[in-house]
């Protein structure tokens, strides 16, 4: 058990952070230069025979991305959507829980985002294809790029200094940016990320506020299933345990429904549960872990042991993007309705 990403940013930012800066820049301009690769042709890329869109960040660990897909896939699937996922698949929680809310989404898992469209295409061909944190992935070219930045980290420096897998200009290529967490900050901080925001994208028009974070959605017994409402979790004294990239809005959902918090046990992001750790909780406690560990701690929990689900919640911009959504279901919808229109005019009487 250690104390995670969270930890690891706070060594960053002090000496073993400076002392790491000159590594952060060499990365940052090979980050940068594998870009200019891609765009001028001097490293191949593939583009999908179907509308692609990707979510993604330009941070590791968590930045609320899943939140967001989930709601995103949500979207998609009820303006009727034929919707395929290509994920990497680390650590396996978020492809279960996606398999779990969304049966009927077809999902490949691998590093080779190529080879997963291609098994996917192999099936029975999806309309959409979506990309779940594929910014860095071009190989696999793509329509649309959406792009989630963490509020309470939004900038810093990159590998091996700081938690950045690119500096803050590669925000230029994004075609929106969501601003996560964005409760947990004050308005002041939420300018002032903006502003900086902006001045990164030279050249690009300055984009709304598209701002969110999650809530608390409803608690589910990890060996019973039995599912409860937030509020009757209110009072109850709990131990919680997250092996997530950033556990705070966890935490503080937990402390907002009301519940007593008497230890949080956090562990590296994609923690691998298993038997040794659930025996590791007394039978007395009652024990409140992430969706995103609830997957996995599964197979082991005792009747105890009790997963916190929650959904995404727009707090500002929520009409962008569901425009950008629109405009890139159109396509589908005009393919769909046009055999349909056909059928009913085979003579073409009624097109002008």
């Amino acid at each position: 058990m250690v104390g995670g990403t969270l930890s690891l940013q706070s060594r960053l930012d002090g000496p073993l952070g400076t002392a790491l800066a000159p590594l952060g820049w060499l990365f940052a301009v090979i980050a940068r230069a594998r870009v200019v690769a891609f765009r001028r042709g001097l490293r191949a890329s593939v583009r999908p025979p179907l509308p692609t869109l990707s979510i993604g960040n330009i941070s590791a660990g968590g930045t609320g991305k899943t939140p967001l897909l989930l709601a995103t896939l949500a979207w998609l699937e009820k303006h009727g959507a034929s919707v395929g996922v290509l994920s990497r698949g680390y650590g396996g929680d978020e492809g279960r829980i996606l398999e779990e809310r969304f049966p009927h989404v077809r999902l490949v898992e691998g590093s080779d985002r190529v080879a997963g469209m291609r098994q996917l295409l192999g099936a029975t061909r999806p309309e959409l294809l979506l990309l779940d944190d594929g910014f860095q992935h071009l190989r696999l070219q793509r329509d649309l790029d959406i792009v989630v930045v963490d509020a309470t980290r939004p900038f810093g420096r990159c590998f091996p200094a700081g938690l950045f897998r690119e500096p803050l200009s590669a925000l230029v290529r994004a075609d929106l940016i969501v601003v996560s967490r964005a409760e947990l900050v004050s308005e002041d901080r939420l300018v002032d990320i903006w502003q900086r925001i902006h001045r990164a994208r030279p050249g690009k028009p300055s984009q709304a506020r598209v701002e969110g974070g999650v809530q608390a959605r409803d608690l589910r017994n990890l060996s019973t299933g039995e599912i409860v409402a937030v509020a009757d979790f209110a009072g109850r004294s709990v131990v919680l345990a997250a092996g997530i990239g950033n556990p705070a809005t966890f935490h503080q959902l937990c402390l907002d429904a009301g519940m007593q918090v008497e230890s949080f046990l956090r562990f590296d992001d994609h923690h691998a549960w298993s038997a040794e750790d659930a025996k590791s909780f007394s039978r007395e406690q009652c024990v409140v872990v992430t969706e995103k560990d609830g997957v996995k701690l599964r197979p082991f929990a005792s009747e105890q042991m009790w997963e916190l689900r929650i959904d995404w919640k727009f707090v500002r911009g929520a009409e962008v993007w569901e425009r950008l959504l629109t405009d890139f279901h159109l396509p589908v919808r005009a393919a769909q309705i046009e055999p349909l229109w056909a059928a009913q005019d085979p003579d073409g009487r009624f097109v002008s």
